[in-house]
């Protein structure tokens, strides 16, 4: 992936992801569950979904699993290696598999699952509302047991950062070891400025000038074409075409955090628009048995920007622990 288009995947990706904390929750709606706006909107988003999922590596299963809230469309990429775990990527909001090319792409040696977000867009669906965390949890531990993943190296990025935590916290047998990549909601709040910013993508009514200068302000692009890429044209679709019915995250409070004792990696762009970095890492290294890695030129899209760096401090985390 070019610097130029991860650099307009980085305004969609790092403004979308801090919808299920501000502007979202600030409007109410009475469904229950998410929904597409339009048949429109959710054609548009599909017909990105597809041409992004040319550039993945061609999966090796895949599989539509049912869970108490909903089906939860996931893929498997590469093979079974005996005697290790396989890596589960939880993507970030809006944006669905696709969003993971450069990391799959380095990945090819690993059994790797890959699903879209129950709740959000993608291929998922979801049928139930969530009451709360817990509920966020247990769609997330049924997609696994689903699959007859008994243990894994749990992956999330931005909000799905957020969901990982949230399942390592409540199901910590799940976890054989826990990766964060700009966590959301996690370790510190999210900055006001975001709430603000985000506002105009809560409110379709809105010019769509007003949420494309609010993407902009928050991925810090001066005139960038946030859709000039296929994963930047989906995560913008599924930012405006799909309504969201989610709690509002509940932050792991100290005893939830305490509760992470697999190893930890945790990874932070210093020049995230989304999160305070320095609060986040100062809690990160409190973990238990926590690695944290702060990146000077790092934005909130990480895995964009250092594909081989992440993937190297995953195989590191990974070492520390047996399969």
């Amino acid at each position: 992936m070019t610097r130029r288009v991860r650099r307009a995947v980085a305004v969609v990706l790092a403004a979308t992801a801090v919808l299920a904390g501000a502007g979202a929750y600030l409007v109410k709606d009475p469904s229950p569950v998410g929904y597409w706006r339009t048949a429109a909107a959710r054609e548009t988003y599909l017909e990105a979904y597809r041409r992004a999922f040319l550039d993945l590596p061609a999966p090796t299963g895949t599989w539509d699993v049912r869970t108490d809230f909903g089906v939860v469309r996931a893929y498997r990429f590469g093979a079974p290696t005996p005697g290790r775990a396989p890596v589960v990527l939880v993507p970030g909001r809006s944006s669905g598999v696709p969003m993971w090319a450069d990391v799959l792409a380095r990945l090819r040696d690993r059994e790797v699952f890959a699903i879209d977000a129950l709740g959000d867009a993608g291929m998922s669906v979801q049928d139930r509302p969530f009451g709360g965390a817990a509920d966020q949890a247990a769609w997330l531990d049924e997609t696994l047991a689903g699959l007859g993943l008994s243990r894994v190296h749990l992956v999330g990025h931005s909000f799905g950062g957020w969901s990982a935590a949230n399942l390592a916290v409540r199901y910590p047998q799940r976890v054989a070891t826990l990766t964060l990549w700009e966590p959301i909601l996690v370790l510190a709040g999210l900055r006001w400025q975001m709430y603000v910013a985000t506002l105009p993508s809560a409110l379709p009514f809105l010019p769509e000038s007003w949420r494309r200068k609010g993407l902009e302000s928050i991925g810090g692009a001066e005139g960038g074409d946030a859709t000039g890429s296929a994963i930047g044209a989906m995560i913008d679709a599924g930012a405006a075409g799909y309504r969201a019915a989610l709690p509002t995250p509940e932050q792991p409070d100290g005893a939830a955090l305490a509760r992470l004792t697999m190893p930890v990696f945790v990874g932070l762009g210093a020049r995230s628009a989304v999160t305070d970095t320095a609060a986040a890492a100062r809690v990160a290294r409190t973990l238990p048995n926590a690695t944290v890695r702060v990146w000077p030129e790092g934005t909130h899209s990480l895995p964009m920007q250092y594909a081989d760096e992440l993937l190297a401090e995953l195989s590191a985390l990974e070492a520390r622990r047996p399969n």
